[in-house]
């Protein structure tokens, strides 16, 4: 039953806990143990955000045996200039870092309000210096998140955690031990070698116990030894609060969406990366869907900001040597601009949104058409889209063309809040665009086919459900309504996701939420603690990907894409304007008798209790300073808290 609560407060406090139970998450918000924000360090714009990526990535090639990651990020300086006034007067110093590392400054005497601090780097120009709190013993590019000891149990030989975890076994016994740790208990069953992932170098610590020497993904643990043995883990543990909720009257997807938070919790590290067993580095892809499910757990925006600052500063060629990477690094932007607090860094942003669009534009035609070049250094594939997709290199993809136009539309968004003068070209180039698609790429049923100027019925759903997400296509008429509605799912759960938000886009949403709980939960039945990078298709090894035995990440960021669409899905809840500032909310229940939801926006949280009640759903809504509620009888609502009433349809 539901259970109504007096307070706002009360409703959220309730909420985010019974959320969090229905889930697998074991540990504190705030684990102990965390660096004393007490020192004030300026950096180079970009910088301290670069230092991470490198070292994300090293690590990464360190710990694991199956990597491939394009070498085209951007380079981290060695030293820089800064200057500032003091009571002393103007001053002025170079600071020289250690290899890999950004050069920092620590000034405690000097805040914002008595003077900006200013860099340069390699005789540039002087720009505003970013600010970043931490400790004053060691600047944040080398803090890393707090360590927590979690106990596992004995079972069949195998060490058995109550859930995944980032982390290193530590052990007890007399001599060197081999080990061997998985996902899944089929992994960790089999001896350390090439069917793992995994490297499991052993190393002795000070203290006479044995642990590895990177960290590792993992659930379940073989210690294979002489003697007695005693084992703990050490897990590597994000300190980030749990502010977003969502529970309803099916605890079947409560327990969905409670798994997708502790999913992400997992691969928000320095930056967010993929997942925690491999590759763990930043993928773009990834990060698109993670800017708009983080909103809507965690609101983290210092990682979705650093995430984004660090693939946008390639050397050369495409974010991850992927063309379509690129192309969602802008609408990850325009994302992240929608759902967080950005006035402080758009200006930046627009700089490096106005120089990927260029980049990108030297590969459209004079019809405005998208065809990326092959270029040097560039992953497997230059054009991506989702795993398993087959694409022509010799014909102009649809779906490529979409998110061509979207990134274009993103980036005049993202132009028009820094004030930047190129926003109306963007805008206009996008509009072209638009008008070609519909000439070429759509039938005249209204739905859009594989490639520009095909015949035939489309193989794919990409097109169709990438249209309706991008709004590109605004009005979607009942043939491309029941053409998303027949496509089934969309390969990976990274594309599934824009899938399902595009059925719901299109006005089947009870369908989508059908969906969701079928899908996500069939993971859960298999016993998955995390969400998955694919799904486990029938007749096939659910561990099996890439060609390799354990090759399936099953603790996969780009899998938690319920933390966004069930809020939307039930309670219509999303942002009309940038920041949150103005919002709606429009229930469908379905089959449903309650659902509530906690949204974290950048000026407090959205607390939004819904229940049927005869022919009507009655919502009890509280909107944080900063934000507005528009709803179609009472016009902008905020903040403060309604009662609401919505009609019948909302129910069906």
């Amino acid at each position: 039953m539901r259970h109504d609560l007096p307070s706002a407060d009360r409703v959220r406090e309730a909420t985010v806990r019974d959320s969090k139970a229905a889930g697998p998450d074991p540990f504190d918000d705030e684990p102990p143990g965390g660096a004393i924000a007490s020192g004030t360090w300026y950096y180079p714009w970009g910088q301290l955000e670069l230092a991470r990526l490198h070292d994300l990535v090293r690590r990464g090639f360190e710990a694991n045996r199956y990597v491939d990651y394009v070498d085209n990020f951007g380079d981290v300086v060695d030293a820089a200039e800064f200057r500032w006034v003091d009571d002393s007067g103007a001053r002025q110093e170079r600071v020289a870092a250690r290899p890999g590392e950004p050069p920092a400054l620590l000034l405690d005497d000097v805040t914002p309000a008595r003077g900006a601090v200013e860099v340069r780097v390699a005789g540039g120009s002087w720009r505003p210096a970013v600010l970043r709190r931490g400790a004053t013993d060691r600047p944040p590019h080398r803090e890393s998140d707090p360590v927590v000891t979690v106990q596992g149990r004995w079972a069949d030989g195998l060490l058995e955690l109550p859930a995944p975890v980032l982390g290193r076994p530590v052990i007890v016994c007399d001599a060197r031990p081999r080990i061997s740790t998985g996902e899944s208990r089929e992994e960790a069953a089999t001896p350390d070698g090439e069917e793992h992932e995994a490297r499991h170098d052993v190393v002795l610590r000070p203290d006479g116990r044995w642990t590895t020497r990177h960290l590792l993904g993992f659930r379940y643990l073989t210690v294979r030894a002489e003697g007695p043995v005693d084992v703990e883990v050490e897990a590597r543990v994000h300190p980030v609060p749990r502010r977003g909720a969502f529970l309803c009257s099916d605890e079947r997807l409560n327990q969905i969406w409670a798994t997708s938070a502790y999913t992400l919790r997992l691969c928000l590290q320095e930056l967010v990366v993929d997942g925690i067993k491999r590759d763990r580095m930043p993928w773009m892809g990834d990060q698109a869907l993670s800017t708009l499910t983080n909103a809507f757990a965690f609101a983290d925006r210092r990682a979705a900001h650093d995430t984004l600052v660090a693939l946008g500063q390639p050397r050369h060629g495409y974010v991850n040597g992927i063309a379509d990477y690129s192309l969602w690094w802008v609408i990850a932007c325009g994302f992240y601009l929608r759902h967080f607090d950005a006035t402080d860094d758009v200006d930046a942003l627009a700089g490096q949104v106005e120089r990927f669009l260029e980049d990108m534009a030297a590969h459209a035609g004079p019809d405005g058409i998208l065809r990326p070049a092959l270029l040097p250094d560039q992953f497997i594939t230059h054009v991506f889209l989702d795993w398993g997709l087959e694409i022509d290199p010799d014909r102009d993809l649809t779906a490529l063309q979409v998110l061509w136009w979207w990134a274009m539309t993103s980036g005049a968004r993202v132009l028009t809040a820094a004030r930047h003068g190129g926003a109306a070209r963007w805008q206009g180039r996008a509009d072209a665009l638009r008008s070609v698609l519909e000439h070429r790429a759509r039938d005249s049923a209204g739905t859009w086919r594989d490639y520009l100027d095909a015949e035939g019925p489309a193989a794919t759903p990409y097109a169709d459900f990438l249209a309706v997400a991008s709004g590109l296509t605004e009005n979607v008429p009942t043939s491309l309504r029941v053409a998303i509605r027949e496509s089934g799912r969309a390969g990976t759960p990274f594309m599934t996701a824009f899938a399902l938000r595009a059925l719901g886009m299109a006005g089947e949403r009870h369908e989508a939420v059908r969906r969701l709980r079928s899908w996500w939960g069939e993971m859960l039945d298999a016993g998955a603690r995390t969400f998955w990078e694919d799904f486990a298709d029938d007749g096939t090894d659910a561990l099996d990907m890439y060609g390799r035995p354990f090759g399936k990440s099953l603790c996969h960021g780009w899998s938690a894409g319920p933390l966004v669409l069930l809020p939307e899905l039930v309670l219509g809840v999303r942002p009309l304007a940038d920041g949150w500032a103005v919002l709606e909310l429009d229930p469908c229940l379905g089959d449903l008798t309650w659902a509530r939801a906690v949204v974290p926006l950048p000026g407090g949280d959205l607390v939004v209790d819904a229940e049927t009640s005869a022919a009507e759903v009655v919502v009890v809504v509280d909107v944080p300073p900063g934000s507005a509620l528009r709803h179609p009888e009472h016009g902008e609502l905020g903040p403060g808290r309604w009662t609401l009433t919505y009609p019948e349809e909302s129910i069906t």
